[in-house]
């Protein structure tokens, strides 16, 4: 008899602790209910009082449970932040530390109690990964799903199913109380059985392999996944599932099924808008569809485990993960600090271990310094547990101490000029593995609403770095800092405590950098100006360049109806991308065919004349002087008409509105084209993850819906728009962020969830722009 029972409904929350709340007879109905994941705390973008959500909190939940008297009892909390104290029926029967692993509370043969859960937000630094400064904020409350789990005396505790090769599948694991029972293994192809064995439990554990297979390999274009059941005796039947796919990191670079893979990522941490931690496992679905979408092929979970959910979706996917324990620099000297570091590999191994997706285990604090002891001992812990993974562990150290598989290196050398990355020979041995896990991020934070050369160079150094990534020998890839900006504390980020590193905002709406790695796909023709074409946003208002990420051959710049000229990736800057930025510094161009008495080498010339003294303010340099003399001697012309022609083709003062056409080429025929139009008027669309929402899930399902003011044409949302707006919903869904907000940066998200009803709904945002509705099906 085995049994997990969703247990995420129907809770009471106090924000808040008294001793009374233990007493047998307390009456907590007036507490108001709510589901897991939960939150104590609405979680505003920016400006918050430092550590104003470290405090106590309490859940409590009745159990009522039928069962036969020998069956045990227990609860499995995914993940609580920071610690949490447990009492039934107002007893201590157990206590947790440390936010992201999970906890399970034994309860024995009880059948009925009321269940405590005072939960502590505070940063201890009595464990991990508290005790130094910390860039990032661990949230609070029980955040992710809780189980309730029936079971007998005789259960298993551990299973793993491991397949480097595809003719045969290991699997190996622990049972507690279960000596020489036996263990029947059946392996699926979904409903068709492959093949099945058994065997003996023998000192708590066991182990068989299965052979004469022909598994389709994982990958990430097929990510082909199988299923193992495992049944102890008439007891129990545990099911994983796993993916047969062998990965390497070499010397030379990665390997994925015995094909190199320039590895190309980006680095996650797990916090949303106004709900911090408590996400939903639909909503960490989201974002690894949002990774895979933007084109990269590596998320590193920074710098914890993350949610079972989110990692299951880059098993189904197709999305490599590179997993580490929870920490930042920081080593506490307590033994029981340490002690924990190496209770943390062993949980985060052991609970994610059949996920195929995973293939390097980060066994050191992120950024920590070398330290022997505790290291040799991670690194042989997760050897004896996973003998299948690499390990790798996150340093900001040249030649530091080399206990792990592969060398880990947070290469941050790049500022602007120069190298994007540093060779390797520099960092490690050149005959060691070696990947460089993060890039960018605090050297170049960049906000949604920063000046657009800001914006544009932000992309650009991701360009660089990327290009540098592919051309550093035996670099097996690199992942950026990172994925979206995020929350942290006051002693870090800008002053509204956001670190502004990620290639999409907070709400995961796209920056200019996420463009950059979707361009480096081929699946569709993709071209997006990352560049203003507003005079105004340049200094001497006059236009310095262009930046287009694009996967076309060429781009063809039109300005109203005179065509600009044909423009061609930046080979000779980028040469190792397989699709390099076009960079347009020439505005002009063929529209100079209007002056019919130039030659075409004149008109080039006379474009990069016009188009220098604009950016010159107007200032002309002596030998600009003599070259501008030189043409209007040469052609008859007087000072009016060089005054003419520069109003005409680099001002534009007196002009029309400008209209500028962008049009991507693939073997000559247009298949992408962008439009800018400075006269449009702006619109407010909303973009929504989805619109069926299940009542058939573990938890409340939700629905994240993405506000952005546009014009029409364009790609990214418009970067000064400040536009308030509220927000309205009819019908069976609850609204999980403010009802009132703004959009910053042209941009905002709004969160609407399951309420355990069925029905037809819809969300409507009121603002100066008009109503905008969308509908949803809730069933």
């Amino acid at each position: 008899m085995y049994q997990e029972i969703p247990a995420n409904n129907g809770w009471s929350f106090f924000p808040g602790f008294e001793e009374a709340f233990l007493k047998p007879d307390f009456d907590s109905s007036s507490w108001p209910q709510v589901d897991l994941p939960h939150s104590p705390h609405l979680f505003e973008i920016g400006y918050k009082k430092e550590g104003f959500h470290q405090g106590l909190s309490t859940y409590r939940r009745k159990f009522s449970v039928q069962k036969e008297e020998k069956h045990l009892l227990a609860l499995r909390f995914d993940g609580i932040a920071n610690s949490a104290v447990f009492y039934c029926n107002g007893k201590q029967v157990g206590s947790c530390t440390g936010p992201y692993l999970p906890y399970t509370l034994e309860l024995g043969t009880l059948e009925e109690c009321v269940l405590t859960v005072v939960v502590d937000a505070t940063e201890n630094p009595q464990f991990p990964p508290f005790g130094g400064s910390m860039d990032y904020i661990t949230f609070c409350g029980i955040y992710r799903l809780v189980t309730l789990i029936i079971k007998e005396n005789e259960s298993l505790s551990f299973v793993y199913a491991s397949s480097t090769e595809a003719d045969s599948v290991h699997i190996h694991g622990r049972a507690v109380n279960s000596e020489s029972r036996r263990v029947q293994v059946r392996l699926y192809d979904q409903e068709v059985l492959l093949a099945k064995g058994e065997t003996v439990i023998e000192k708590g554990s066991f182990s068989l392999s299965l052979g004469n297979l022909s598994l389709k390999r994982w990958s990430l274009n097929d990510p082909y996944q199988y299923t193992v059941e495992v049944t102890l005796a008439d007891k129990q039947t545990k099911v994983v599932r796993f993916g047969s796919r062998s990965a390497e990191f070499r010397s030379d670079g990665f390997y994925l099924n015995s094909e190199k893979l320039v590895l190309t990522g980006l680095n996650r941490h797990q916090d949303y808008p106004y709900v911090g931690y408590a996400a939903p496992p639909s909503l960490q679905r989201e974002d690894a569809k949002l990774l895979k979408a933007i084109g990269v092929n590596l998320v590193r979970t920074s710098h914890y485990p993350q949610d079972p959910s989110f990692l299951s979706a880059c098993d189904e996917l197709g999305l490599l993960v590179f997993e580490e324990i929870p920490g930042w620099q920081h080593i506490g000297g307590q033994e029981a600090w340490r002690k924990a570091c190496l209770e943390n590999t062993q949980a985060m191994i052991e609970r994610d271990c059949n996920h195929p997706s995973i293939i390097l285990w980060g066994v050191r604090v992120n950024e920590s310094a070398d330290d022997h002891e505790l290291y040799q001992a991670t690194n042989a812990l997760a050897r004896n547990l996973d003998p299948y993974r690499q390990t790798g562990g996150v340093r900001n150290l040249k030649h530091s101490e080399f206990l792990e598989d592969v060398y880990t290196y947070n290469d941050f050398s790049y500022a602007g000029k120069g190298k994007g990355l540093q060779k390797k020979t520099n960092v490690c041995p050149r005959q060691v593995p070696y990947l460089v896990t993060e890039y960018c991020g605090h050297i170049y934070p960049t906000k949604r609403f920063d000046p657009p050369m800001v914006r544009s160079e932000h992309a650009l150094r991701h360009y660089r770095i990327l290009d540098a990534a592919h051309a550093t020998v035996g670099l097996s890839g690199a992942i950026g800092w990172c994925m979206h900006d995020y929350y942290t504390h006051a002693n870090f980020g800008s002053g509204d405590q956001i670190c502004y590193h990620g290639v999409t905002d907070l709400a995961r709406n796209l920056k200019a950098a996420a463009f950059v790695y979707q361009s480096q796909l081929d699946e569709k023709p993709l071209l997006c100006v990352l560049s203003s074409m507003e005079g105004g946003d340049h200094p001497n208002a006059c236009l310095d360049q262009a930046v287009v990420a694009t996967n076309c051959d060429a781009v063809r710049l039109w300005f109203n109806e005179d065509e600009v000229g044909l423009f061609y990736p930046d080979r000779r800057q980028f040469p190792h991308l397989a699709h390099p930025p076009v960079i347009i510094r020439d505005f002009i161009g063929d529209r100079l065919k209007a002056e019919a008495y130039l030659t075409e080498k004149q008109r080039k010339a006379l474009a990069r004349l016009l188009g220098k003294v604009g950016r010159q303010a107007v200032q002309l340099t002596l030998l600009d002087t003599a070259k501008l003399g030189f043409f209007l001697a040469r052609h008859r012309k007087k000072y009016g008409d060089a005054v003419r022609m520069f109003n005409t083709y680099v001002g534009n003062w007196g002009s029309k509105e400008a209209v500028w056409r962008f049009e991507g080429l693939i073997d000559g025929k247009v298949v992408a084209r962008q439009v800018i139009e400075q006269a449009l008027a702006p619109s407010l669309q909303l973009k929504c993850s989805t619109n069926t929402l299940s009542l058939g899930l573990s938890t409340y399902d939700m629905a994240q819906v993405q506000v952005l003011i546009t014009k029409a044409g364009q790609l990214l949302p418009l970067s000064y728009a400040c536009i308030g707006f509220s927000v309205s919903v009819e019908g069976p869904l609850i609204l999980a962020s403010p009802s009132v907000s703004c959009t910053v940066g042209g941009s905002a998200v709004i969160y609407v969830r399951t309420k355990q009803e069925a029905g037809e709904a819809t969300l409507t945002v009121h603002s100066a722009l008009g109503d905008t509705t969308i509908h949803f099906a809730v069933g």
